[in-house]
């Protein structure tokens, strides 16, 4: 049996890797770059259980693909240097309305861990080793399990693994389209030549809709220009935790390599609206004009929460996330295309969420089901309802 996985960052190599170890025959990951040169690359790496209070539209069943990620980022680590850190996840308010909607609901959440603990501001500050100004804050909750990993060493310790369990990697190949024979996916077209299989797996991200067109059909993914800031160092404290202000638009902050990286929605905008089309295939994409947003807008108020810290453009990175109309993942078989499945719609949570996405899409093909997939199902969007990238947003339900 040979499976053919469609892209090289997180999500395509845990298909590549839980294939494997599931007894897959033969595997062959085909990228346009190299393994983390696309949107994976750009993540800030903080992984944690966003369904435990933070954001709503999560359920049990993420849940388990969140914990399960935080083990597998763990093990990996034991083989690779991977940045991987328990540094736990801190959620703050900077004010009483923020308290009341967005922080004080986590630590009642029916699946909040049990170490979960709530601090006042004063806690705040000496949890953050002093960088969070106590003035700046009411207060916060901590998930202590919450790691930060480097999303872009850690895939290339995935390819690393996936090598290792046998699998073949073909870089710097782009694929042109699918083979098919009487309606069935028998393989894909490259650049380099075709490449028969039993089966195909596109986990290509914004491309995703590009290969998908050849056996008409199409998937709902708005596509979101993400930015993130990386800080020169500073002597941030390597022990600080990943910050979570949901009003600061939903800012985040997290320490690298002696400085800090963040970002919010002021460095986002569909993609839509800013050139219309990704850019080309395996690229990330390059809009200064988010950058300048985020110095205008994000930097003001990361300066009162971090008064300490040097917060200046040391450089910057963007990726294409794309959201699903109901925020939820999209994970298994092309209806009326035998031999093709999509793993999609990342919902700007795919470091996080990638292991065990991973996990289920192999599991769907080797039938070795692990969690209830339905949810993640392709057939539950008519492909009709969605004709627009702007029918998506306007559809999409609000975050807590």
């Amino acid at each position: 049996m040979t499976t053919i996985v469609v892209g090289a960052g997180i999500l395509g190599l845990s298909v590549a890797v839980h294939l494997l170890r599931q007894g897959n025959d033969r595997v062959v990951v085909v990228d346009a770059a190299n393994p983390a040169d696309a949107t994976t690359g750009a993540g800030a790496g903080f992984v944690g259980l966003w369904a435990a209070g933070y954001a709503d539209f999560f359920t049990a069943t993420d849940l388990a693909l969140e914990q399960y990620g935080i083990d597998f980022y763990r093990q990996l680590a034991e083989g690779a240097d991977i940045g991987c850190r328990t540094n736990g996840n801190l959620y703050l308010a900077t004010d009483d309305d923020g308290w009341r909607r967005w922080i004080a609901p986590i630590p009642d959440h029916p699946f909040a861990p049990p170490e979960t603990r709530t601090l006042d501001a004063a806690d705040v500050t000496r949890v953050t080793d002093g960088a969070v100004a106590t003035g700046a804050v009411v207060g916060g909750v901590l998930h202590p399990g919450g790691i930060q990993i480097s999303a872009g060493r850690a895939t290339r310790a995935m390819a690393a693994q996936a090598r290792a369990l046998g699998a073949e990697l073909r870089p710097h190949t782009r694929v042109t389209g699918l083979l098919t024979s009487d309606g069935a996916v028998t393989g894909i077209r490259t650049e380099h030549g075709d490449l028969p299989a039993d089966q195909v797996v596109l986990a290509s991200g914004a491309w995703t809709n590009d290969l998908l067109a050849e056996v008409g059909y199409r998937v709902p993914l708005l596509r979101i220009v993400a930015s993130r800031v990386v800080s020169p160092r500073s002597g941030v404290s390597a022990r600080l935790p990943t910050i979570m202000v949901p009003d600061h638009f939903g800012l985040w902050v997290r320490e690298h390599r002696g400085g800090l990286t963040y970002g919010n929605g002021d460095g986002y905008a569909p993609l839509s609206d800013l050139s219309g089309r990704a850019q080309p295939t395996g690229r990330r994409p390059v809009f200064p004009e988010l950058i300048d947003r985020l110095g205008t807008k994000l930097v003001p108020r990361l300066r009162k929460l971090l008064p300490d810290a040097d917060i200046s453009a040391g450089y910057w990175l963007q990726g294409i996330p794309c959201m699903t109309p109901d925020r939820r993942f999209l994970a298994g078989p092309v209806p009326g295309a035998p031999g093709l499945s999509v793993l999609a719609g990342d919902n700007e949570a795919g470091v996080t969420h990638g292991p065990g996405l991973g996990r289920v899409v192999a599991g769907l093909l080797t039938g070795t089901e692990w969690v209830d997939p339905g949810s993640y199902r392709l057939e539950r969007f008519d492909p009709a309802e969605f004709p627009t990238e702007q029918a998506i947003q306007a559809a999409m339900p609000a975050r807590r």
